[in-house]
Parts: C-alpha cells; structure tokens; sequence
C-alpha cells in the first residue's frame, strides 16, 4: 500500500504535515546531538577502563606475590588462623546516576574490612595489599557498567536517528510532496476551468 493512500490533498492537512516534519526534524537533530555525546562518553569511558585493568592487573600480581610470600613464610595453617583477624566485612550501598538520561549504578562504600588483630608483618603487608585492591575492584566494575549502558544507549540512539533520517523523515517529504501536487494540479485545473468560463461568456457578449 502506498504512503500516500488515504491522504486529505488539503491546504489544512499540508500545514499540518510541515509542522509534524519540522517537530521530527528538530527531534532528530537532539538525538544527533545526543549521539555524538555518547559517543564521546563511550570513547573516553573505554580508554579509562583499559587503564584501570591495567593498573588492577599489576596491583593484583604485587598482592598475589605478598600472599604467596605469606604462605611460604608461615605456612597454610598459621595463615588460616591470623586471617580470623579480619573482624568486619565490606558494607557498599548502590546507588543510581546518571548521565544524558543513561542511568546506571553509583557504588558507595559504607564499611570497609579492618585488621583488628595482630598479624605477621608478612602477612599484615599482604593483607593491606589484598585490602587496596578492593577499591579499585569496585570502581573498575562500576565503570565498566557504566560503560556499557552507555553502549546500549548510543546503538539504541543510533537505530532512532537512522530510521527517522532514513524512513520517516523521507516518507513525510514524500506526503508533503504529493499533497503539493496535487493542489497544484487542482489550482491548475481552476485556472483553466474559469479561463475557459471567461471565454465561453465573452463570446456570448460579442
């Protein structure tokens, strides 16, 4: 079926239609903008990430190193027992953010774990090693969700711009165009109708 079956050839309805297309055109043209600032979002984001994982793989070799050095120095069993001091747990709290309308979570630490005992300097060392990480660990995460909401946002904007610039868009030209020629075509056919009229009574006159 056509486009343009069942549309009004009218003055009324062709204002209506370039109002209509003006409103999308303008929609577009901030989904454009929108695009290209996710776009930049998602290139700056991913160029973070690669060096948080960067910096998160070399902090976790120096943490295994201290771990494995402890292990050595005292043994499994002795290992197992002081890391008992280890008394409270990690406490985080999820909260929402956003950015160009891309919400996604925001990880607020409320309670980090705490040495409340005493512990083999060895062990102590890979123990603050292993704790730092923790952080890094969190924010990297958060990061790389934010990174990819950001993803899925900027692929579902792009599918809005292209079928609003590739299908809509075209098809609203289309019926705006029709319905100029057809009223065209009708003014036409007045003129010749009373061109015709002026003639037919002018040579009644004579």
């Amino acid at each position: 079926m056509s486009a343009t079956t069942g549309i009004r050839p009218t003055k009324g309805f062709l204002m209506e239609m370039k109002r209509r297309i003006g409103f999308i055109e303008k929609g577009t043209e901030f989904l454009k903008l929108k695009r290209d600032h996710l776009a930049k979002e998602l290139t700056s984001s991913i160029d973070v990430l690669k060096g948080r994982r960067s910096k998160l793989l070399e902090e976790l070799q120096v943490a295994y190193r201290g771990v494995t050095a402890a292990y050595i120095s005292l043994g499994p069993t002795e290992v197992r027992s002081q890391a008992s001091a280890l008394k409270s747990s990690l406490e985080i709290e999820v909260l929402p953010r956003s950015t160009m309308g891309v919400r996604y979570p925001f990880i607020k630490v409320d309670k980090e774990p705490q040495i409340a005992g005493e512990l083999d300097i060895t062990l102590s060392e890979a123990a603050e090693k292993v704790l730092g990480i923790l952080n890094v660990i969190i924010q990297l995460a958060e990061f790389e969700s934010r990174a990819e909401r950001i993803a899925d946002e900027l692929g579902k904007t792009n599918r809005k711009v292209n079928a609003l610039e590739n299908t809509i868009i075209p098809s609203y030209r289309g019926i705006i165009k029709f319905i100029e020629d057809k009223l065209d075509e009708e003014s036409l056919e007045e003129l010749v109708r009373m061109k015709l009229i002026g003639g037919a009574l002018a040579r009644r006159r004579g």
